[in-house]
């Protein structure tokens, strides 16, 4: 049996490379970052030889698996499923687009790698260029400035949190009627089952059921016939009703006619989607924010972190994170996101410890 070490500037590039030495079967004994790059130790050795050592810097210990083919298996199916779905001339002009990304990226990423060979010192001053080796575009630290006024890691950290983290929520504890959205593979049906539980352990709710409905001209009828069934008088605990929209279902069309039926309806969407993600990923699949009362909910976080170039593109297009997800448990694993959580993730994957 083999063990072998990996270093790559990325998790992603890692794990390709030990899937290409040990095969989609091997097992993650650990990863840690080491000189600014992700080292992974893995093997093709019996599981039961090494403990679980892995702990996720947003959710709290106990919530990742460890074997690597759980991981590569849903990539290599979202990737074979884009190449029937889209047509040849469609393909191409997003390659290219890409590729004109990448190569400007890569070229900024160049500048400032000679930068640091110039500095008499090894260590970088400055947190602007510190966010964006770490992944953070260009576009947010600029945000980042105009919102800290300085160049300061733990201020740059904070505001992103901020940016990011949507936080405690009136008009989210206040709604009725919960709307789940997301691609097929972004683990939307084991969230929805998790948020239900969730919901039936608010003392302020006194029932949450799930509304199952995937045709385009009886969802609207459905959910408010449910709704004005289930009002509630003042002082009266809360029934609330979660449903998880089909992708054939035109949401801005839905949600329409639901508001035609009855306007006083609270409604909260929220917008499922799993880690891993590129940032060139979620521009081209992820529509900027439509609604006041649309949520972002990061799921199987227990496979890996979020990415500071996810987070980025997240911020970009407007969207506010209300929940963290790991494991595929009905009744647990999900937490609500918070500031301080993601702050220490940040701080971590910038590094901050060697600027002084």
């Amino acid at each position: 049996m083999v063990e072998i070490k990996v270093q790559a500037a990325d998790s992603a590039s890692a794990m390709e490379e030990v899937e290409k030495r040990l095969g989609s079967d091997a097992l993650i004994v650990s990863t840690t970052k080491v000189d600014g790059k992700i080292e992974i130790t893995a093997t093709n050795d019996e599981p039961s030889k090494y403990q679980k050592n892995l702990d996720p810097l947003i959710l709290d210990s106990g919530y990742r698996v460890s074997n690597f083919s759980d991981v590569l298996a849903p990539k290599v199916q979202e990737a074979e499923g884009k190449e029937t779905e889209n047509d040849g001339i469609s393909d191409n002009l997003a390659i290219n687009k890409s590729i004109q990304s990448i190569k400007a990226e890569l070229a900024n990423l160049e500048k400032l790698s000679s930068a640091v060979v110039q500095t008499e010192s090894s260590t970088l001053k400055s947190a602007f260029d510190l966010f964006q080796l770490a992944g953070v575009t260009k576009n947010v630290c600029d945000r980042l400035t105009e919102n800290t006024g300085e160049q300061n890691v733990e201020q740059f950290a904070k505001i992103l949190s901020k940016m990011f983290i949507n936080g405690k929520c009136p008009n989210f504890e206040n709604s009725q009627i919960f709307l789940i959205i997301g691609s097929p593979s972004s683990g939307k049906s084991v969230f929805l089952k998790k948020l239900m539980t969730l919901m039936n352990t608010n003392d302020e709710i006194s029932d949450c059921v799930n509304i199952k409905c995937n045709d385009q001209k009886l969802f609207a009828d459905k959910i408010c016939s449910w709704a004005s069934k289930n009002a509630v008088e003042k002082n009266e605990k809360r029934r609330v009703a979660v449903s998880e929209l089909d992708n054939s279902v035109n949401l801005d069309k839905a949600i329409l006619e639901i508001y035609k039926y009855n306007p006083e309806l609270k409604i909260s969407l929220i917008n499922v989607c799993e880690v891993g993600k590129s940032y060139h990923y979620l521009k081209r699949n992820f529509s900027t924010r439509k609604f006041e009362n649309e949520y972002l909910a990061i799921t199987k976080l227990d496979l890996c972190d979020l990415s500071l170039g996810e987070i980025s593109a997240f911020v970009e297009l407007n969207h506010k994170c209300m929940f963290f997800s790991g494991i595929e448990t009905e009744t647990d694993g999900l937490f609500f996101a918070q500031v301080d959580k993601v702050m220490s993730h940040i701080l971590q994957t910038v590094g901050s410890e060697e600027v002084k």
